[in-house]
């Protein structure tokens, strides 16, 4: 597994990804096809019914925003007094509170989500006017009205889906129903005859309960129809990673899924070059499910994930360099590629090129045939790779001189670790397999080049790997939400992320 890195840096952009709605805390929390098509997802994500209730809870003042200021429609009429019929007219009529004090969320296995918002505190402003004419008697007057409601309950149901337009991969979200039940509107009067009013607005009261009722789910299925649909129709769903080219497409591959106490999204999962979408690959994702968790978000992240960056990295042409002593940092480490240098140095380990070019330099050309292989299981993670390699002897007049071919078949094991930020990871027991393949000076051991390559990848191909590898992949960016009590764990074929999620409204 090589790096070049002469014309391309790997760095640890963040990714971003918005807090759109209550139910999509970290989809980009924090989220259809290529040209290729995906059976399964390469990364599954779950949110926890724990995980969106607390979604839900800090959308409550978003939503409130949303409600307040509404008005209502004018209300008009007569109504039978004891002392006659009076026509009325209610106007201006405007919600200036609205609160609850709890906010839930349930998951109906298969159907969707129920927000659950208890405790319900409305307050309502307006005009009143009414008109009570009896023979030659006439009475009008006007003034202004309060009113209150408590322990009211609201229901919403919503449902998620998947934008059917093709490469696009967002989540949809639409409104199903809603049920609110308010109790009963305290009406107090103000201005003008007021006291002839109260011995009627009684009557009234239940007009106004089932108009506020209608107003007030229409605007809280607006706020879910329009305003979250709106911000998920536009989700970044290939997100950058490293550097500008090499992202990640979290694309949906089909709809969420509504488990008990859960949602899970499958998520293509899949690397691509810059905006290129239509890379093929040699393979799609094995299926994996993801082991229950009581936090608030589980990420899994497959293999395929894994090889998917390989196999974009490798087209990119990033798994090739030509090895020098310009790249060691001390002569100490330079010594293995001499040809008269003393201990294990090349000329020692392959006597024929000691004898043939003293007092040279050797150069291993190093070029992977193949994307590396990633294969993890509960034990850890370890990465295959082939390389083929040319060695040359470079004298001090600077000429070149053809020596050997090798093919090299190289393990190593994977350390991934799981910091606040960023996935890390770091290459160790680098075991290498030999075989030579061609030679310009006669018989070579195997077993000799095999020292030469464990050299090799101790001195400087696992050292420049690593620098790469610890600068990580971001994972936790969700705008201002940051992960707390997060852990990782290897399963058979996928990582798996648990965390939950802390709302700083100061984060960027």
């Amino acid at each position: 597994m090589l790096l070049d890195t002469s014309d391309h840096k790997m760095g640890s952009e963040a990714l971003k990804s918005p807090a759109i709605c209550f139910c999509c805390l970290v989809i980009f929390g924090t989220l259809l096809d290529a040209a290729t098509a995906l059976n399964e997802p390469g990364i599954r994500l779950r949110l926890s019914e724990r995980g969106l209730s607390y979604a839900a809870t800090l959308a409550v003042d978003a939503l409130a925003r949303k409600v307040r200021d509404t008005t209502i429609p004018d209300q008009s009429g007569n109504v039978k007094t004891s002392v006659g019929k009076v026509d009325y007219e209610l106007s201006g009529i405007t919600i200036k509170r609205f609160s609850f004090s709890s906010s839930s969320v349930s998951v109906n296995p298969g159907v969707g989500l129920t927000w659950m918002l208890r405790d319900l505190e409305v307050a309502i402003q307006g005009n009143w006017r009414y008109n009570y004419k009896r023979g030659f008697i006439r009475i009008r007057d006007h003034g202004t009205f309060d009113g209150s409601v408590a322990q009211s309950a609201i229901d919403v149901s919503v449902t998620l889906g998947m934008d059917a337009a093709p490469g696009a991969g967002r989540p949809t979200i639409r409104s199903v129903g809603c049920d609110c039940r308010l109790g009963a509107i305290a009406i107090q009067l103000g201005g003008g005859a007021s006291w002839l009013y109260n011995a009627f607005v009684g009557q009234l009261e239940g007009n106004i309960r089932r108009a506020l009722q209608d107003v007030v789910c229409r605007r809280i299925r607006r706020a879910v129809d329009e305003d979250a649909g709106s911000s998920l129709s536009s989700l970044q769903v290939v997100v950058p990673v490293a550097d500008d080219d090499l992202r990640l497409d979290l694309g949906l591959v089909e709809p969420p899924r509504f488990q008990p106490g859960s949602v899970e999204f499958p998520l293509k999962g899949q690397f691509v070059h810059g905006d290129d979408v239509t890379l093929g690959y040699p393979s799609t994702a094995d299926p994996f499910q993801l082991v229950d968790s009581d936090q608030m978000v589980t990420i899994g992240i497959s293999e395929y994930t894994l090889k998917t960056a390989g196999y974009v990295l490798f087209h990119r042409g990033l798994f090739r360099h030509n090895l020098t002593s310009a790249d060691l940092s001390s002569t100490s480490e330079r010594n293995f590629l001499s040809t008269s240098g003393t201990g294990l140095c090349f000329g020692r380990l392959v006597p024929a090129v000691g004898r043939r070019y003293p007092n040279a330099t050797v150069e291993l050309e190093m070029t992977a045939t193949g994307p590396p292989d990633a294969l993890i299981s509960a034990k850890g993670v370890r990465i295959r790779a082939s390389v083929s390699t040319t060695f040359r002897a470079r004298p001090s007049d600077g000429s070149l001189f053809y020596l050997l071919a090798a093919d090299v078949s190289a393990t190593a094991g994977m350390t991934v670790t799981l910091g606040e930020s960023a996935l890390r990871g770091n290459l160790t027991g680098f075991v290498p397999a030999i075989v030579v393949t061609d030679s310009g000076v006669g018989s070579v051991d195997d077993s000799a080049l095999q020292t030469v390559m464990k050299l090799a990848a101790r001195l400087f191909v696992a050292p420049r790997l690593n620098e790469a590898l610890q600068k990580g992949v971001a994972w936790s960016s969700f705008g201002k939400f940051r992960p707390a009590n997060h852990r990782l764990e290897t399963q058979s074929q996928f990582l798996q992320i648990h965390t939950d999620v802390i709302y700083e409204p100061g984060a960027e």
